[in-house]
Parts: C-alpha cells; sequence; structure tokens
C-alpha cells in the first residue's frame, strides 16, 4: 500500500509523507512548480509553460533544461532519509507534469470542498491556516491567494450570518473577529458585529464597534462608513429594543475550480 500524502498549501508550505517532511531539500524552482501542479492539480501542465513560469524565456534551451534540472531536483527531494517516498504523486512525461491525488490529502481540496457545503462551513474555516503559500509572490499564487481569501471571507460571512440568525451570539461574534483579521476594513462584518452586541445586550460594544469601523475605513480607505452602517448606528444609538433585521443567512459558497490553464499554454 502507498503511503499516504499529506501537503498544506495554507500558510506554511509543507509535505508530509509516513510522517516525515520532503521537499526541505528541494530547490526554490521545484518548490514552485510543485506549488503550481498542487494548486492545479489533476490537470497535466506542459513542460514549455513550466519553463515560462520559472524563467523569463519559455523557448530558450537554456529554460528547458531549468525544467530538467527542477523536475530531477523535485523527484529527489520526494524521497525522505527515513525511507518515506511521495515520488508516485508525479506523473512525468516528456511533454507535461500532472500531480496525481489519489493518494493525497491536500488541505486546499478539502478547503473547496467543505466551503461549498453548508455543513461542513465551520471545517472550511479551520482548514484556513493563513493566506495560501505565505510568502509567495508569484503573479499566479497572488491570483489564486486572492479568490481563495475572498471564498474564506465569504464562507466566514455565511456563518455569522448563521449564528445570528440562530442566536448563537458567541459564535457569531469569534467568526466576525476572524473576518476582520484578515479584512479589518470588511464593513459588512462590522455590521454584523454590531448586530450581534445587540442581540447580547450590550449596546455600549456595538456603538465602539462602530467607531473602530469608522476609524479604520477613514485610516485604511479615506472613506466614511456607508449609509446602512450609518442607519445601524443612529438606530443603536436611539435605543431601539432590536437593530434593524439582518440580511438572510447566505447560500453556500460556490467554489471556483482551481485557476485554469488551458488558455495560457494551449491543448497539450
Amino acid at each position: 500500500m502507498k503511503p499516504r500524502v499529506s501537503i498544506r498549501l495554507f500558510g506554511k508550505f509543507s509535505l508530509h509523507c509516513a510522517d516525515e517532511e520532503l521537499l526541505a531539500r528541494a530547490s526554490g524552482r521545484a518548490k514552485e512548480i510543485f506549488g503550481y501542479l498542487a494548486v492545479n492539480r489533476c490537470t497535466p501542465v506542459s513542460r514549455e509553460f513550466l519553463a515560462g513560469l520559472i524563467s523569463r524565456d519559455a523557448s530558450s534551451k537554456k529554460s528547458r533544461k531549468s525544467v530538467r534540472q527542477a523536475l530531477w531536483n523535485l523527484r529527489a527531494a520526494l524521497v525522505g532519509a527515513n525511507g518515506a517516498d511521495a515520488r508516485h504523486i508525479l506523473r512525468i512525461s516528456d511533454g507535461s507534469v500532472e500531480l496525481l491525488t489519489e493518494d493525497v490529502w491536500l488541505d486546499l481540496a478539502e478547503f473547496e470542498r467543505a466551503a461549498v457545503d453548508a455543513k461542513r462551513w465551520a471545517h472550511a474555516v479551520e482548514l484556513y491556516r493563513g493566506d495560501l503559500l505565505q510568502g509567495w509572490y508569484q503573479d499566479w499564487c497572488l491570483e489564486e491567494r486572492e479568490r481563495l481569501r475572498q471564498i474564506y471571507l465569504e464562507t466566514l460571512d455565511a456563518l455569522v450570518a448563521a449564528c445570528e440568525s440562530q442566536r448563537d451570539v458567541n459564535a457569531g461574534v469569534a467568526y466576525a473577529i476572524r473576518a476582520l483579521h484578515a479584512d479589518p476594513a470588511r464593513e459588512c462584518t462590522h455590521r454584523a458585529l454590531m448586530r450581534l452586541y445587540c442581540l447580547s445586550g450590550d449596546r455600549a460594544a456595538a456603538v465602539r464597534q462602530y467607531e473602530q469601523c469608522e476609524k479604520i475605513l477613514r485610516s485604511e480607505l479615506g472613506i466614511e462608513p456607508d449609509d446602512e452602517t450609518k442607519a445601524l448606528y443612529r438606530s443603536i444609538r436611539s435605543g431601539h429594543r432590536q437593530p434593524p433585521t439582518p440580511p438572510a443567512s447566505a447560500e453556500p459558497i460556490p467554489a471556483s475550480p482551481p485557476l485554469t490553464l488551458r488558455s495560457r499554454r494551449g491543448k497539450l
């Protein structure tokens, strides 16, 4: 039986096989290729495209040689010092390379599956231990990082809305704070916190949340809170028993498929 491989892309990149961490000895180019293959799992990626990924000139002999060397280095790094061997997850041919996931647990794949299932929203946000491939700044990575970050925030929005409708203040506040940690200027989350504090009977905390929202929006974006937020604030200050009705609970988040390659590298 082949050993189970575990790959984490959220936060610090890591790959474990048979309780041994691999890829520690891999070159930077080898890691970038593997990271790209993991994001675009089960999709053959042409060597020519990989050459362009790690080199400015994808057509030069030097860049093609760089790909060969990086793939050799990658395969070597998938064998651990204590006998772990994860080379079976790579399919390398003369024309393309593919990451196979039959024997792989990948946090990104698990996150995308959980984000579209309301019963697993909480699991999805727990999987998100940090932005995708922290410390990587390649264009393809930045684009995919932002897509996943938005899914994470929208999943938190859905959880907050569900908690609010169920009057589960403590859980709702905890999820909202997580969202603001990722995006302090997320105005809809500030409003949700204001309503949750009102539900708990702490109108003073709701007013402080508005003041915090106002301060952050002015300092980070140079704008004032929008009309909806101001109306909620006035309602709270006026002493109404209940704040304005919150929006309906969110529907499951449609997790987009991995960043498509077809338009950039053509058919293989």
